[in-house]
C-alpha cells in the first residue's frame, strides 16, 4: 500500500512537468518567428491628419521605414520594416498616430510622404542645416600641393556623414586653416573639383578634397563613382 502511493505521488509531481515542457517549447518558437519576420502589430489610440504637411528632418542616424497594413475591422495597425531613411535629410510628414506598445508604454510614429511611417522620435522639427551638431574647430596646415582638376570628379558618401571645412589661405606664407562647416548628406553623390595636400603639425601629410558647393572634405571619407543603393 505504501508503495503504491508513493508511485501515485510521483506521478502527480511529473504530470505538471510534462505539461509544461510542449508549452514553454512552443513559445519559444513563436518569439523566434516573429523576431525574423520583423512585423509587429499594434493598437492605435489616436490618429492625426495634417492639413499642411510639416518638415522634418534626419540627423546622423538612418531611421527605419515601415511599412503599414491597417486591420480592417478593429483599429490596429501592422507595422513591416521595409527600410532606412537617408541621414542628414529633410522630409515632409502627412500624418501621425499613437500606438499601445504594452500595458504601460505607447508610442507615436509619423508618415513621412513617400517614404513610410517612422518612429516619431526619429525625427526632428524644421528642415536639415548642414552645421547641425558640429563643434567649431579650426585647424592650421602646411600646403604641400593644390590642384585644379580639368574635369569635376563624381565621388559619394556611404553611411557616414563627413565633415566639411572652410579654408581661409595665408598671403604670405603657405598655410591653410581649416575651420569646420558642417558635414555633407550620407549616401549621396558629389563632384570634386580641386584637391590639396597638406601637413599638419605633426609633419603627417594629410589629403582634402573640394566638394563643389559644400567645401573640403578629408578624402579618405569620399569614395569614387555615383552612389548607388547596393553600396
Amino acid at each position: 500500500m505504501k508503495k503504491t502511493l508513493t508511485v501515485l505521488t510521483a506521478l502527480a509531481l511529473m504530470a505538471p512537468l510534462a505539461v509544461a515542457a510542449p508549452v514553454s517549447a512552443k513559445t519559444t518558437t513563436a518569439t523566434t518567428t516573429q523576431a525574423s519576420v520583423k512585423k509587429q502589430t499594434y493598437t492605435i489610440l489616436s490618429s492625426s491628419f495634417y492639413k499642411t504637411a510639416k518638415t522634418y528632418h534626419t540627423k546622423d542616424a538612418k531611421p527605419v521605414v515601415y511599412k503599414a497594413v491597417m486591420g480592417a475591422d478593429r483599429p490596429t495597425m501592422t507595422l513591416t520594416a521595409k527600410g532606412k531613411l537617408k541621414a542628414g535629410t529633410t522630409y515632409k510628414v502627412t500624418k501621425q498616430v499613437k500606438v499601445k506598445i504594452n500595458a504601460k508604454k505607447s508610442q507615436k510614429y509619423s508618415y513621412v510622404k513617400g517614404q513610410g511611417w517612422v518612429v516619431s522620435s526619429k525625427l526632428t522639427a524644421g528642415k536639415f542645416k548642414a552645421a547641425s551638431g558640429v563643434k567649431k574647430t579650426a585647424t592650421k596646415y602646411t600646403i604641400v600641393s593644390v590642384t585644379a582638376l580639368k574635369k569635376a570628379k563624381t565621388v559619394h558618401t556611404k553611411d557616414a556623414r563627413p565633415v566639411v571645412y572652410k579654408a581661409a589661405v595665408a598671403a604670405d606664407r603657405p598655410t591653410m586653416t581649416l575651420t569646420t562647416n558642417g558635414k555633407l548628406k550620407a549616401a549621396t553623390t558629389y563632384k570634386v573639383t580641386k584637391q590639396a595636400k597638406l601637413k599638419n603639425a605633426a609633419k603627417k601629410t594629410v589629403a582634402f578634397s573640394y566638394v563643389s558647393g559644400h567645401g573640403w572634405v578629408l578624402q579618405r571619407d569620399l569614395t569614387n563613382g555615383q552612389f548607388m543603393n547596393a553600396d
